[in-house]
């Protein structure tokens, strides 16, 4: 049924692989490279080129026809606008779990399937559906699953949880039953040997190898504030702006011998509340209140009183934890309140709750707040 895919080709090694697997699998692959953002950093260099030529070294490898597509302004307008309103606010958000939502998984899935006429998309993530690495299980009007990959240390289920479950029955994720190293292995075996020496991303696309706090700059006017030690409500310092700033990070102030971190911002006073020592009690949370609630399984809390046992994190290299989700208020609410079995540190506003079962990533939510409840007594 889907003999035609379209491999989002970003010039890694793989999603070089991916199409690859693809291609011997009988596919008919198209890779089309995404540009998303085109401003140069300090040295002169966009961060994009570079990508682009190993997009086609690629391409000319494996003898796959490579197209390019321009979302700068789609990736500003749902991605980078979010991302600069949500640091004025406080908030530390997540630009690649938008970027998935808006731009990989909807703008460029509808091309593909809507203008190119293609049977489906392909990527080089470390995750897998219920319908297989090639949609060789696809049944018609079954339900899409999300489900964690066989690499667990390399899941990246985490960043696609906030995609819309539909479009899930269209898409393949051919490292589904992969390690990377067995990813790297397959590359140097067809020739891509440039891509298994080429540094991994990480951080923050757009910001590239520069210094953040001297990147966001350019953005948002700095807004002077003070350092308040939560414990004595003393000013111990002044910040540059509460955007510069994120829960649990160390704050080095030069007049102070101990280590303070980030404990709560407080946007209306432009206040930084600190608390002395990495393992401070108000650093630590296990209530949390969400909004923005985006399923990849049937509502489990769509009947009244329900209540959800699965397992937690808020960012992508972390433990998984047991919680328990309510639905706050009434069936129409979009908040949802999750109890933590254990307390964490540094939960942090504007970041994304994602929830999962001991098999499959069943959805997340964006961070609202967070707090510690009274007693231990309804222990999960």
């Amino acid at each position: 049924m889907f003999r035609n895919v379209v491999v989002g080709i970003s010039g890694g090694v793989d999603s070089a692989v991916s199409a690859y697997l693809l291609k011997e699998k009988g596919f008919k692959v198209l890779g089309i490279f995404m540009k998303n953002w085109d401003e140069y950093d300090e040295t002169g260099r966009c961060s994009g080129e570079q990508d682009l030529l190993d997009a086609e070294y690629t391409c000319q490898k494996l003898d796959i026809e490579l197209h390019q597509v321009n979302y700068v302004k789609d990736y500003w307008n749902s991605v980078f606008s979010c991302f600069l309103d949500d640091y004025q606010n406080g908030l530390t958000p997540n630009p690649d779990i938008l970027c998935n939502r808006h731009i990989k998984f909807d703008l460029f899935y509808k091309h593909a399937l809507e203008n190119l006429k293609y049977d489906a998309i392909a990527t080089g993530h470390y995750a897998k559906t219920n319908f297989g690495p090639y949609l060789e299980y696809y049944e018609e009007g079954k339900a899409a699953e999300l489900r964690i990959p066989k690499d667990a240390f390399k899941d990246q289920t985490f960043f696609l949880a906030a995609i819309k479950r539909d479009v899930l029955r269209k898409i393949m994720f051919p490292l589904s039953d992969l390690y990377k190293i067995e990813t790297k292995e397959i590359a140097k075996k067809c020739g891509l040997n440039r891509l298994t020496q080429k540094r991994e991303s990480t951080g923050i696309c757009f910001v590239g190898h520069r210094d953040f706090k001297e990147f966001i700059k350019e953005y948002i006017i700095p807004k002077p504030g003070n350092f308040i030690d939560i414990d004595t409500q003393q000013i111990v310092g002044q910040h540059d702006g509460i955007h510069l700033w994120t829960i649990g990070q160390r704050c080095r102030l030069s007049s102070h011998l101990k280590p303070y971190y980030v404990a709560q911002k407080d946007i209306f006073t432009n206040t930084i509340y600190i608390a002395s020592g990495h393992n401070h009690p108000k650093l630590f949370n296990d209530v949390i209140f969400t909004n923005h609630v985006n399923w990849l399984c049937p509502d489990p809390l769509i009947k009244p009183n329900s209540v959800l046992k699965c397992r937690f994190r808020f960012q992508h290299t972390k433990p998984l934890v047991n919680c328990l989700i309510y639905r706050n208020f009434d069936m129409k609410s979009d908040e949802l309140e999750v109890l933590l079995e254990k307390p964490l540190r540094a939960i942090t506003p504007g970041q994304y709750a994602v929830f999962y079962s001991d098999t499959n990533c069943l959805g997340c939510a964006r961070i609202v707040k967070s707090s510690m409840r009274d007693n231990r007594d309804n222990v999960i």
